[in-house]
C-alpha cells in the first residue's frame, strides 16, 4: 500500500475494503481487524454503493452479522501515516464528500479524548451513538485502547435500560449526542439517583445551550463530562469539560488540547490545524488537499475565541440574514425548545425572502402539528433577538426532521422540501369585512387587504405610511379605545394585550402630525376657495411635503433598512397615483379636454397657462419625490448610512438637495411654472427626514435650528415663516395633544382624506359656483371637506372589494 505522501496517488484509485454499515459488535470487530491488517476501508450502505464510489477501487465487501451487547476486545492505537479509512461527511448540506483519514489521524483523536476524560481500564460504557458514525466508532476505539468495555444497546438508546444498568453497576460511562440527552432532560426522573453512578460522559458536537449543559451536570453530579467540537475532517478539535466549566465557559465548545490548534480567519470562519486533521479529500479525479501550505483546514463554521475558548457562531451556510439582522438557527432553536409542546422537535432553516433577503423556516415534527403554537413561540423568540420577521416567518409541519447519524440537522433537505411545497404554506389571507372585525388581528387584515398579517406584524412591517396611519388609528380607536404611544412599532399581539389592559375614555391622543396635516390642508383649500387667506406668502404646500418626508423616515424607512426593499414606498406611490389618474381621466371625459401629460402625472413641468384641464401639480411632484426617495434608498450604502448615522445622513441629504436645486435653477429657471418641480420642494422633503431623525432633546433642538434657518432663507420674517416654524416646533416637541374623541375623529377624518380633498376641491368650487351663480367660499370649503372624506371611504371600500375578488376566501 502506498504511503500518504503529497503528489502520490493524485490520479490513482485507492484500493479499499467496503464494510456495510450496521450498528453491530461484528461491525466494530471488522473495522478494527482491517485497521490492524493496515487495510484501508470504506463504510457503505450496501454492495451496490460500494461499486459506485468515486476514486475508490473495492476489493471486497463485508457484511457484518447482527450482534449487540458487550465489546471487550483490546486493540492498540496505530501510529502510521498510511490511509486507514474513507469517511463520508455527515452531509448536512446534502452532498457528502469522501475524507481520507490516516491511522495517525484516528490515533491522535483517540489519545486526546483518553487524556481529556482520564479514561482507565475500569470504564464500562453505554454507547448510545451508532458505531457506524465517527463519534460512535471513536468511542469504541478509545475504550478498546485503554482495555475497557463498551456496550452496544440492542434497541438503540433506551433511557430505562441505561438507568437500570447504572443502578446495577453494569455501566459507569455514557456517550450520546444532545438530541438523545434532551430525552433525559425532559424526564429526569427516569435516571433519578442512578445518575450519581456515572463517572464518564462524552457528548457529541451538536449545539447545546449553557442551561442544558448545567442540567446535564446536575443529573450526573459525579461524572467527568466532556463535550467536543469537530468535523469529519478534524474530529474532536476542541474539548469542553462541562463538569468543571464556569458559567461563561459553558457557552463555548471548549479549547484545543494536545497538538491541535484553532484560529479564526479574517472572514470569521474557524481554522483547524493538528495531527488529527485529514490531509485529503477523494473523488473521481483522485486526491485533493484539504489543508493549506501552513497545514490549516478552513472550515465553514463561524466562531470567535475568548480567553482561549472557542465559541461556535453557526455555520456560514446556515446563517440567516433577515433584513440585515443575522440569526444563527441553533440560537433560535435553543430559545424555543424549552416551551415546545411535549414530543415536538423543531429545526430552523434559511429560506429565500424577497423583502428581507433571508426568511426563517421553522420545521416542526409533532404528532398534533401545533403550528400556531410553534408560530407564537417563534415570533416571541425572534422579537427577543431583535427581528420582526413578519411574512418572512414560515412554519412547516414535517413527518420527521432529517438528521445525520450524529444528530446534525440536514437543513438543506428541509429548505428543498419548503421550496417544493411552494407558497401554499403562507397563503395571502382574504380581506376581512368591516362587520367581521372582532380583534386587533382582524382589524389589521381589514386595513391591509391582500397581505398576510400575523401576530408579530406591525404597522411598519406591513408598509404603513402617514395616510394609512391616520386611517388605521381612527378605525382602531372607534372599536377598541385609545392607542398607546408609538403604536406603529407594536405587534398586533402587543396591541391586543393593550386592548385588554386599557381603560375606556372619551379622551383621545391627537398626534401633532395629524393635527398639522389637517390644518394646512384646510388652509390650502380655504386659499383656493377664498374662504380665508392664512398667509399672503403661502407655505402650506411646503409644510405638507415636509410631513411627507417625515412620514417616510418615521414609518417606512425603518422597514426599508430592515428588509433592504423599497416595496413600502412603491405601495404609497401606487396608492396615490391610481386615484389621481382615475380622477384626471374622469375629468377629461366629462370636459372633453384630452391631454396625455396630466395622465402621466408630469404636467407640473409644463407652463400651467398652456394646459386645458384641472391641475394636480402638488400630487405630481409629491409622487416624483417619493419615486426619487425609492431610488435613493434602493442603494445599500445609503440605507447603511441612515441606519448608523441617521441625523448626519439626513442633514447631508438636506444640504445636497438644496445645492442641487440651486444648480438646476441656475441653468433652468422654474419661473414659468411657478417652480412646481421636485427639486424645488426637495429641501422640505429632506427637512422632514431631519425632523424624524431627531430622537432626543439635543437632536430636536438641532433640527429646530436647522428648520428655522431653512424657513428664514425661504420666506424671510413673514407669516408663512411663522406658520411653518410653529408647525415644525409642534411636530418636534409636542408629540400629541389630548382632545375629546369627537375632535380627534373630525381632525383625523380631514387629515386622512387630505389627498381626496385636494383632488375634489376644484370640482366642488365649480359645482357650488354653478348652483348659486356666484362664489360661496365657505360653502365650497365645507363641501370640499365633506366630499373628500366621503370619497376617501368610498375608494377604500372599492379597493377592498377588488382585493376580495383577487383573494377569495
Amino acid at each position: 500500500m502506498e504511503t500518504m505522501v503529497s503528489g502520490q496517488m493524485a490520479t490513482q484509485e485507492l484500493q479499499a475494503t467496503a464494510v456495510v454499515r450496521k450498528n453491530s459488535v461484528a461491525f466494530i470487530e471488522e473495522v478494527l481487524a482491517l485497521n490492524e491488517a493496515r487495510q484501508p476501508l470504506v463504510i457503505v450502505t450496501d454492495e451496490a454503493q460500494a461499486q459506485a464510489l468515486p476514486g475508490v477501487s473495492i476489493d471486497r465487501c463485508i457484511t457484518p452479522a447482527d450482534r449487540s451487547g458487550w465489546f471487550t476486545a483490546r486493540h492498540a492505537l496505530i501510529h502510521d501515516d498510511r490511509p486507514a479509512q474513507i469517511s463520508y461527511t455527515s452531509g448536512t448540506e446534502g452532498t457528502p464528500k469522501g475524507i481520507l483519514l490516516s491511522y495517525t489521524n484516528l490515533a491522535d483523536t483517540a489519545e486526546r479524548i483518553i487524556a481529556q476524560m482520564k479514561m482507565t481500564e475500569d470504564i464500562r460504557e453505554y454507547v448510545a451513538v451508532p458505531a457506524t458514525f465517527s463519534f460512535g466508532m471513536g468511542r469504541y476505539r478509545a475504550v478498546s485502547a485503554v482495555g475497557g468495555q463498551a456496550y452496544l444497546p440492542p434497541r438503540g438508546f433506551d433511557p430505562l435500560e441505561l438507568a437500570q444498568m447504572l443502578a446495577a453497576g453494569q455501566v459507569n460511562a455514557l456517550s450520546a449526542v444532545p438530541t438523545l440527552l434532551r430525552i433525559l432532560l425532559d424526564a429526569p426522573d427516569i435516571i433519578g439517583a442512578a445518575g450519581e453512578e456515572l463517572r464518564w460522559m462524552e457528548i457529541g458536537s451538536q449545539h447545546m445551550t449553557a442551561d442544558e449543559k448545567r442540567r446535564i451536570r446536575d443529573l450526573f453530579p459525579n461524572a467527568l463530562i466532556t463535550q467536543h467540537y469537530g468535523l469529519t475532517e478534524a474530529s474532536r478539535s476542541t474539548f469542553l469539560q462541562i463538569s468543571a466549566a464556569t458559567d461563561a465557559e459553558l457557552h463555548s465548545v471548549g479549547e484545543p488540547i494536545g497538538g491541535s490548534d484553532v484560529q479564526i480567519g479574517e472572514d470569521g470562519r474557524v481554522r483547524i490545524r493538528g495531527p488529527h486533521v485529514a490531509q485529503y479529500r477523494i473523488d473521481t479525479d483522485g486526491l485533493h488537499d484539504l489543508r493549506d501550505a501552513d497545514g490549516w483546514l478552513q472550515t465553514n463554521d463561524l466562531g470567535h475565541i475568548q480567553e482561549g475558548h472557542l465559541y461556535f457562531d453557526g455555520r456560514a451556510d446556515d446563517l440567516i440574514n433577515c433584513g440585515g439582522v443575522k440569526l444563527v438557527p441553533d440560537q433560535l432553536e435553543a430559545r424555543m425548545r424549552p416551551a415546545l409542546p411535549p414530543g415536538s422537535e423543531i429545526a430552523v432553516v434559511k429560506v429565500p425572502d424577497v423583502q428581507r433577503g433571508d426568511g426563517v423556516l421553522v420545521a416542526v415534527q409533532a404528532e398534533a402539528s401545533p403550528t400556531e403554537r410553534i408560530r407564537d413561540l417563534a415570533i416571541a423568540a425572534l422579537l427577543e433577538m431583535g427581528i420582526a420577521a413578519g411574512s418572512a416567518l414560515h412554519i412547516m409541519p414535517v413527518e420527521a426532521i432529517p438528521v445525520t447519524g450524529t444528530g446534525k440537522v440536514q437543513r438543506a433537505m428541509l429548505a428543498d422540501q419548503f421550496a417544493q411545497r411552494g407558497p401554499a404554506l403562507t397563503p395571502a389571507a382574504p380581506p376581512v369585512p368591516a362587520g367581521e372585525i372582532k380583534d386587533v388581528l382582524s382589524l389589521f387584515r381589514h386595513e391591509f387587504p391582500g397581505q398576510t398579517v400575523r401576530p408579530d406584524d406591525t404597522f411598519e412591517t406591513l408598509g404603513g405610511d402617514s395616510l394609512h396611519f391616520i386611517q388605521f388609528s381612527l378605525s382602531f380607536e372607534q372599536r377598541f379605545g385609545q392607542l398607546p404611544e408609538n403604536w406603529e412599532t407594536l405587534s398586533t399581539a402587543a396591541l391586543q394585550r393593550h386592548v385588554g389592559a386599557s381603560r375606556k375614555s372619551i379622551w383621545r391622543r391627537l398626534e401633532s402630525v395629524t393635527l398639522t396635516r389637517g390644518f394646512f390642508m384646510v388652509c390650502i383649500v380655504a386659499l383656493h376657495t377664498e374662504a380665508f387667506i392664512y398667509s399672503p406668502n403661502w407655505g402650506a404646500a411646503y409644510f405638507l411635503i415636509m410631513l411627507a418626508g417625515y412620514s417616510v423616515a418615521r414609518f417606512q424607512l425603518p422597514e426599508i433598512i430592515r428588509t433592504g426593499s423599497v416595496k413600502t414606498l412603491l405601495g404609497t406611490i401606487r396608492y396615490v397615483a391610481i386615484p389621481t389618474i382615475l380622477m384626471v381621466a374622469l375629468l377629461q371625459v366629462l370636459t372633453q379636454r384630452f391631454e396625455i401629460l396630466p395622465l402621466l402625472l408630469v404636467s407640473n413641468y409644463l407652463d400651467p397657462f398652456t394646459l386645458k384641464g384641472f391641475l394636480f401639480y402638488f400630487i405630481e411632484f409629491y409622487l416624483q419625490l417619493l419615486a426619487l426617495a425609492a431610488l435613493l434608498f434602493s442603494f445599500a450604502r445609503v440605507r447603511e448610512a441612515f441606519r448608523l448615522y441617521p441625523m448626519i445622513s439626513a442633514l447631508s441629504l438636506l444640504a445636497a438637495v438644496a445645492l442641487l436645486n440651486q444648480l438646476i435653477e441656475s441653468v433652468w429657471s422654474g419661473d414659468y411654472n411657478f417652480h412646481r418641480t421636485p427639486w424645488n420642494y426637495a429641501w422640505a422633503f429632506a427637512l422632514g427626514i431631519v425632523l424624524a431623525s431627531a430622537k432626543d432633546t439635543s437632536t430636536r433642538i438641532l433640527a429646530l435650528a436647522v428648520s428655522m434657518v431653512a424657513v428664514y432663507l425661504k420666506w424671510d420674517l413673514t407669516s408663512a415663516a411663522f406658520y411653518v416654524t410653529g408647525g415644525t416646533a409642534m411636530v418636534l416637541f409636542v408629540r400629541s395633544v389630548t382632545v375629546p374623541a369627537p375632535v380627534k375623529i373630525l381632525v383625523g377624518e380631514i387629515a386622512n382624506a387630505s389627498m381626496f380633498v385636494y383632488l375634489c376641491h376644484y370640482q366642488m368650487i365649480s359645482i357650488v359656483n354653478k348652483i348659486y351663480g356666484d362664489s360661496r367660499p365657505w360653502l365650497s370649503l365645507i363641501s370640499s371637506l365633506i366630499v373628500g372624506v366621503a370619497v376617501t371611504h368610498l375608494y377604500a371600500w372599492i379597493s377592498r372589494q377588488f382585493t376580495q375578488i383577487a383573494h377569495p376566501a
